[in-house]
């Protein structure tokens, strides 16, 4: 096999980075295309390119969830209304939903290094203007309702295209069994940073001011940004510190040695696969019982329970430790159960188990009484969805690498029109139904989740049919 990879590797490089030669001389004598980064010992490059993704997935849920905490805060300045809280944090997920397919299209078309640096600049801007909203501008009155809508909708389009691209960098970089650790640590950085944020933002706001909350975390992004665009490639062969025997290790794994750019026959392929909307309805349903842990962890434990305003802080973190445990968690048994089993169970038996398990816990977590042991479950159940997370990436470079992008987004978009769908109907449902079966409805809906993934085969690729 990887003899094999040695062979194909030539073209592999030539198509990669349009030259007429692949010897070692050659190679050596390149113009480095990055700053020298000293983060992996020979032929593991590839994972200094993840800790880098992993360090851009940390300020992406810093951006996201900070406005949780800074919520009470703006709703007293600006004076906000319940609903209109809820719209406002809706907005992103609406802005996130929308961008996801063409955020995974310019992953695919214009690389990951390119989109994730765009991306992360307008995260920055984004964030920095939240925290210079004020009630009067030049003397007139601020319709501070609207501009926050507007701009947690432009947030969320614009993070859209994190996952897509993480999706991408994968497919580019990785080995087919490694690729689900790799996504595991990218999820865990995202978990770390929810896990971080809650309580960072709460003690800047304390001694600072939420506006100030908002500029370090604009500040801490584009310094991230700035270090993902100096030290990364698209391809391996782009960067002057992988080895030509860790292309060769690399391309051994690869399905394809080139891939194509998706084109208009591969969107009908896309359109006949059973695979793909089924990973979009698992994903839909998904999002449906996690938004919780997004949006009204933090305003439950305060305001329904009783929770201080810092000890609700500390356990609306507990989910993300969770998920940062879960994540890595679910990367290494996806790829181990997958060299064991191979598709289609090497891929659907850690999220079909993991996800349906969650559901139960979600549903339990409301009736314990006791606020930090119901946190607690809140947080298990929040980890083994994040050890589904995985395995939904995995799948679907497995599923296509021409499109692997485009499927993410598709995918991640049906998961976030969930979550958002869930966040606006969640007021209703908690008159309706009160917050304890509110939360328990949530859980329900994981289960569904869990078995749709009974169906889901990752050997049928979109690319082959």
């Amino acid at each position: 096999m990887a003899g094999t990879g040695v062979l194909q590797f030539g073209q592999w490089r030539r198509k990669s980075e349009n030259r007429n030669t692949t010897d070692l001389e050659h190679h050596l004598s390149m113009k480095p295309t990055v700053t020298p980064l000293p983060l992996a010992p020979a032929g593991h490059f590839r994972w200094a390119i993840v800790g880098l993704l992993c360090a851009v997935a940390f300020v992406l849920y810093v951006d996201r969830i900070n406005i949780l905490v800074a919520a009470p805060y703006l709703a007293s300045e600006f004076g906000l209304s319940t609903q209109a809280l809820g719209e406002v944090l809706s907005a992103f997920l609406f802005g996130y939903a929308f961008g996801l397919v063409p955020g995974g299209w310019l992953a695919d078309r214009f690389g990951p290094r390119n989109v994730l640096t765009a991306a992360g600049v307008s995260w920055a801007l984004i964030t920095l203007l939240t925290g210079m909203i004020q009630r009067h501008v030049a003397g007139r009155a601020v319709n501070a309702a609207v501009l926050l809508e507007s701009l947690r909708f432009l947030l969320g389009l614009c993070e859209a295209c994190a996952y897509p691209t993480f999706a991408r960098a994968l497919a580019n970089w990785m080995r087919r069994s490694e690729r689900a650790r790799a996504s595991g640590l990218i999820h865990a950085a995202s978990g770390f940073g929810g896990a971080f944020t809650p309580v960072w933002i709460a003690l800047i706001i304390s001694h600072f001011g939420w506006r100030q909350s908002f500029i370090l975390s604009a500040v801490l992004t584009f310094l991230v940004v700035v270090c993902w665009h100096r030290l990364a490639t698209d391809q391996p062969a782009q960067h002057w510190r992988v080895s030509l025997q860790e292309l060769a290790d690399i391309a051994a794994e690869k399905e394809e040695t080139h891939v194509e750019k998706a084109d208009w026959a591969w969107f009908q392929l896309l359109a006949r696969s059973r695979n793909a909307y089924l990973l979009c309805a698992s994903e839909f349903f998904y999002g449906m019982s996690g938004f919780v842990f997004l949006t009204w962890f933090y305003t439950y434990f305060q305001e329904v329970r009783g929770a201080g305003k810092l000890y609700a802080a500390v356990l609306s973190a507990l989910p993300y430790v969770g998920m940062t445990v879960g994540a890595p968690l679910g990367g290494v048994l996806s790829d181990y159960f997958f060299r064991k089993w191979r598709s289609p169970w090497g891929r659907s038996g850690v999220p079909f188990a993991a996800i349906t398990l969650s559901g139960v816990f979600c549903m339990v977590a409301p009736a314990i009484r006791n606020n930090t042991v119901s946190a607690l479950v809140f947080s298990l159940a929040a980890g083994l969805q994040f050890v589904a997370a995985p395995p939904f990436w995995a799948a679907v470079i497995d599923i296509t690498r021409r499109g692997t992008g485009i499927l993410g987004g598709l995918m991640n978009g049906s998961g976030n029109l969930g979550a958002a769908i869930g966040t606006v109907a969640f007021p209703w449902m908690v008159s309706h139904m009160g917050w304890d079966g509110a939360l328990e409805a949530a859980g329900a809906t994981a289960l569904i989740s869990g078995l749709l993934w009974l169906l889901i085969d990752s050997s049928r690729q979109i690319d082959r049919s």
